[in-house]
């Protein structure tokens, strides 16, 4: 019972994990990754007899055929293991078996690492050329590369081996009970982060911001400035657009970040937000992006349709208001230098 106890309260937790990293980091490929190998160890021999008679399929579900035949042949071990599973890295490097099991869920073929190539290829000539080159995009993949497998080794793995054991043994009740708590706990996640006002910028794609903007300054400010008095010509014409929080939505929010993209890339745009004040007939309007501990931010505003360069210059408290009415902020490390 303390044991079921343990991994229900784990599977109530683990989801919001899940979805922040998911939406912070590109790691969904490891989550399709067990969700297919568990999909294929529920459906039983079906998935492998057809992978006899398609070598297509087969190639496709070769590492959760794997899975499948593993778990068939080795019962998964303690819950606590799986729990404490990174802190017992010596461990399962030395030892056969773990090391087995580690390249289950963290290994690559040659098909899944030729995708992962093709897969980096596509994001650097996509998103990160022309004014950011290889050197800025390595230590991006690395820290991806990095927060993926400790996703997988700390949260799916034991997540993966629970659903393994309680099929395995023919707990289905619990398995049930289980399944669902993990589901409510993923919808209720996923729903804090749609309730968001503004989508949830990932930390990879203010890192491009940042780089980006530090790679080509003029051409940065120029988009930069072009962009705020758009919105500043939609601002004076629309009414209601200022939140009590000071954050502008509507219009001028849309088409300053549809103007940044003459610079920016489109996912980087959001990471820019609108600020006014005061609230009725706005005078100072600031379109900035926040920054990391110990970075400047990235801003420009306006005063009466005229450029502000001093941060002095704006109303008192500016910067900490902007910090309260941003909707894009994450929660790995990104907060406003004052």
């Amino acid at each position: 019972m303390a044991d079921f106890v343990a991994r229900l309260v784990f599977f109530a937790s683990a989801p919001f994990a899940i979805v922040l990293a998911a939406e912070l980091f590109p790691v969904r490929g490891a989550l399709i990754d067990v969700g297919l190998a568990l999909f294929v160890f529920l459906l039983g021999e079906a998935p492998r007899r057809g992978a006899m008679r398609f070598r297509p399929v087969k190639f496709l579900l070769r590492e959760a055929l794997a899975f499948e035949s593993y778990y068939r042949e080795q019962q998964p071990r303690r819950f606590v293991y799986y729990v404490a599973y990174p802190l017992l890295f010596p461990y399962w490097l030395y030892n056969r078996e773990a090391r087995r099991e580690f390249w289950m869920f963290r290994g690559y073929t040659l098909g899944s690492f030729l995708i992962l190539l093709a897969s980096l290829g596509w994001q650097f000539f996509s998103s990160w050329r022309p004014q950011l080159g290889f050197r800025d995009f390595l230590p991006a993949v690395l820290l991806s590369l990095g927060v993926e497998t400790l996703l997988v080794l700390s949260l799916l793995m034991p997540i993966a081996t629970t659903v393994v054991w309680y099929h395995g043994s023919f707990r289905r009740r619990r398995l049930s009970v289980i399944l669902l708590v993990g589901a409510l706990s993923t919808t209720y996640a996923l729903s804090r982060v749609l309730d968001h006002r503004d989508p949830i910028v990932s930390y990879l794609t203010r890192e491009r911001v940042r780089l980006r903007t530090a790679a080509a300054r003029k051409s940065a400010h120029h988009a930069l400035q072009n962009a705020v008095e758009v919105a500043w010509r939609d601002l004076v014409k629309q009414k209601n657009a200022v939140q009590a929080d000071g954050k502008v939505e509507g219009k001028a929010l849309d088409d300053a970040r549809a103007a940044l993209e003459s610079f920016y890339k489109h996912d980087e745009a959001f990471a820019f937000d609108l600020w006014a004040s005061p609230r009725n007939r706005p005078r100072v309007l600031v379109l900035y992006a926040q920054s990391r501990r110990k970075r400047p931010p990235i801003w420009v505003a306006l005063k009466d349709g005229g450029e502000l360069r001093k941060p002095d210059l704006l109303p008192k408290g500016a910067f900490l208001a902007m910090r309260d009415a941003a909707d894009t902020t994450d929660a790995v490390g990104m907060v406003w230098d004052d």
